[in-house]
């Protein structure tokens, strides 16, 4: 979980706060001053100490950020291609039904991925007739995600990730917190899972679970207890941050996969791509095209395709917003499920 420095800063107040009021009633206003003064100055040092840990945690984020941007520069020549995504079947699975707080993530994450991650695009849903009706996702008998099934329906759509989750709990939490004399804090606590697909491979190329903390105040906490029912603070602010951190990490697992567009039809000298001008192709792009057609079975019947062989070269001719059209240079059993990659 991220620092927060407010609520370093906050805590450390709270405790200095604390020890300066019980040393000075121990000593019943003897040495009252001295005693003052230290207290201010220790109040001093451990604020510089929270700023100058602002300062590193924002340094390092930054330098992160960069050294990703970097190597995935080095590793893939698609800068220019859109790795498109979206979110599916995100559920609600906690026992808090008093605000659907799955809905924000539902809308919270495409609006980060596209406002803030250069090389990854969310369809809206409602602009796109083929993925807005899909909303479930295909499941094994055993109740787990089939990924498989997943990657193909995503291949035919032109998606190159699909992501999903869920709100495991809201729950309350209790915690021993102080430097010194340890008090009890209430708290919120908010758990939640993402998965992301990467549809080229059916594999999972994220599965994280992320969680934030929320203090709430003495009478709050006796009156949901009271009541038996959980009353929620404000969490606006709360929500907004987890969905930076999560928007922020998806961003980064689908960007470190390499763009791939699926070969949906071939006739003749021709094929069609699911994907079109939305992820970035041009009339005149040249691709290399690759056979997918080994599948490897896993533990729980679940699938996965394997890239083999380069098997032809085509050159894009005519695009439209989700879908283009290729004229094949070279061809060695290229068929619909080919997936094509830059040159």
């Amino acid at each position: 979980m991220r620092s927060r420095p407010w609520g370093c800063r906050k805590t450390v107040l709270a405790d200095t706060i604390t020890m300066m009021i019980r040393i000075l009633k121990s000593t019943r206003n003897r040495l009252s001053l001295p005693l003052v003064t230290v207290l201010i100055g220790f109040i001093s040092l451990v604020y510089m100490g929270c700023s100058y840990r602002e300062t590193v945690d924002k340094t390092t984020e930054t330098v992160t950020k960069t050294t990703r941007k970097i190597r995935r520069n080095i590793r893939f020549s698609d800068d220019d291609l859109q790795r498109m995504a979206t979110v599916i079947g995100f559920e609600n699975k906690s026992l808090y039904r008093g605000q659907d707080f799955t809905q924000l993530f539902r809308k919270g994450i495409p609006e980060y991925l596209n406002n803030e991650c250069d090389d990854v695009s969310v369809p809206d849903p409602g602009s796109d007739q083929n993925i807005e009706g899909f909303e479930k996702l295909p499941l094994l008998e055993n109740g787990e995600v089939d990924n498989f099934a997943l990657a193909l329906i995503g291949r035919q759509l032109g998606l190159n990730a699909i992501i999903t989750g869920s709100l495991d709990d809201i729950g309350i939490l209790d915690e021993l917190r102080g430097m010194i004399w340890k008090d009890t804090h209430h708290l919120i606590q908010i758990l939640v899972s993402i998965e992301v697909f990467d549809t080229e491979s059916g594999s999972k190329i994220l599965d994280e679970s992320f969680s934030r903390k929320v203090e709430i105040e003495e009478l709050d906490y006796e009156l949901m207890r009271s009541e038996g029912k959980m009353i929620l603070p404000d969490l606006n602010e709360t929500l907004t941050d987890l969905l930076g951190e999560i928007g922020e990490t998806i961003c980064w697992a689908i960007e470190d996969q390499a763009w791939s567009g699926f070969v949906i039809a071939v006739e003749d000298d021709t094929l069609t791509l699911s994907a079109g001008s939305d992820a970035g192709l041009a009339p005149g792009d040249a691709f290399d095209v690759y056979d997918t057609s080994r599948v490897l079975e896993g533990l729980s019947g679940q699938r996965f395709f394997v890239r083999g062989q380069k098997i032809g070269e085509i050159k894009i001719t005519e695009v439209e917003a989700d879908k283009a059209r290729a004229a094949i240079v070279t061809n060695r059993g290229i068929k619909p499920g080919s997936s094509v990659k830059v040159k």
